[in-house]
C-alpha cells in the first residue's frame, strides 16, 4: 500500500533540514581575531668615512657600519653619532624630538556655525551668513602643524650637535702610557726621568708602618700630569690589599710633584699625560716600579 506524503510532512522535513544546516554553520565554524604580526627588528647602520687597515673584524664594536673603522677620541662612553653638515636652522635650546600626532582643534569654527531655529511657524527665512574668514582646510592645517613640528626638531638636533662639539672641545687631549707603550715614544725620556724621581722620593719617604708590620705588595696607580708639570690626579687602579700601602703610594706621588714641564713636541701632541704603572713595596723595605 503506497504511503502518501502530505504538504505538512514535507514542510516539517524541510524545517528539520534547515535547522540542522544552520546549527552546523553556527556551531561548526569558529571565528578568531587575526594575530598581530610583530614589527620587524631595526638596525642602525653607520657609514664609515675612513676604513681601518684590518683584515679581520673588530672583536667589540659600538656601532654597525659598512667597513671596519678604529674608534678614537677622549670620551670613555660611546656617544650618539652626529654629522658635521651645517643645518639651515639654528637653535640654542634642546627639546625632545619624539614625533607627536598633531591635534587640530576646530571648536572655534564650530562655534561660529550657530543654527538659528524657531518653535513657531514663520513665513520668513534667514539665508546662511557666509563667514568673514574662509575656513581653513583641515588637511592644510594639519600639514602646516606638521611642518612647524619638523622645523623645531631640526633646530633641536642642530643644538644637540653644537653642544656635543663644545663638550669635546673643552676636554683636554690626554695620552695614556703603560709600561709597554712608553718604551718607544717621543716622551720616553720624560717618562723615564719621572719614574726615577718617584722611586727616589719613595725610598726617602718609605712608610714607617710598612717597616714595622713588614708589609709588602704591589699598587697600580694611574697618575695624570698636566703640561706645566703640575699633578692632575692620582688614583689606585689595583689595590695591594693593604690600605697603608695604597695610601703611601699616593702620598709619594704627591710629595714628588710638581714635575718637569712637557717638551715642545709633547705639548703639540697632547695637553695631559696619564702614566699607569705598578709600584712595589718590597721585602727589603725598598720602593720601586715593577719592571725595574
Amino acid at each position: 500500500m503506497a504511503v502518501s506524503v502530505g504538504a505538512v510532512d514535507r514542510l516539517s522535513f524541510t524545517l528539520f533540514v534547515a535547522v540542522g544546516l544552520h546549527a552546523l554553520v553556527i556551531f561548526g565554524i569558529g571565528f578568531s581575531n587575526p594575530e598581530s604580526q610583530p614589527l620587524p627588528p631595526t638596525l642602525d647602520v653607520t657609514l664609515a668615512q675612513h676604513a681601518s687597515d684590518r683584515s679581520t673584524p673588530l672583536d667589540e664594536a659600538d656601532f654597525l657600519a659598512d667597513a671596519n673603522q678604529q674608534g678614537s677620541g677622549t670620551q670613555e662612553d660611546k656617544a650618539q653619532l652626529t654629522s658635521t653638515e651645517q643645518a639651515e636652522i639654528e637653535d640654542n635650546q634642546i627639546f625632545r624630538t619624539t614625533p607627536e600626532v598633531q591635534q587640530i582643534s576646530f571648536a572655534q569654527q564650530d562655534a561660529q556655525r550657530a543654527l538659528v531655529t524657531t518653535t513657531g511657524d514663520s513665513e520668513r527665512s534667514i539665508a546662511n551668513q557666509p563667514s568673514e574668514e574662509a575656513i581653513t582646510d583641515p588637511s592644510q592645517a594639519s600639514d602646516s602643524a606638521l611642518l612647524v613640528s619638523q622645523v623645531s626638531d631640526i633646530a633641536t638636533l642642530r643644538a644637540m650637535l653644537d653642544e656635543s662639539r663644545q663638550n669635546l672641545a673643552k676636554a683636554p687631549r690626554t695620552r695614556t702610557l703603560t709600561a709597554v707603550s712608553a718604551r718607544q715614544s717621543l716622551d720616553a725620556a720624560y717618562v723615564y726621568g719621572w719614574l726615577e724621581e718617584i722611586e727616589r722620593i719613595g725610598n726617602q719617604n718609605y712608610p714607617q708602618a710598612a717597616r714595622q708590620q713588614r708589609l709588602t705588595g704591589n699598587v697600580r696607580l694611574a697618575v695624570t700630569i698636566r703640561a706645566d708639570g703640575s699633578l692632575g690626579n692620582v688614583s689606585v687602579t689595583r689595590s695591594s690589599g693593604h690600605a697603608v700601602l695604597d695610601q703611601a703610594a699616593q702620598r709619594i706621588v704627591h710629595l714628588a710633584a710638581p714635575f718637569e714641564p712637557f717638551t715642545l713636541e709633547m705639548r703639540q701632541e697632547y695637553d695631559q699625560l696619564e702614566i699607569i704603572r705598578t709600584w712595589q713595596f718590597r721585602t727589603d723595605n725598598r720602593f720601586g716600579r715593577e719592571d725595574s
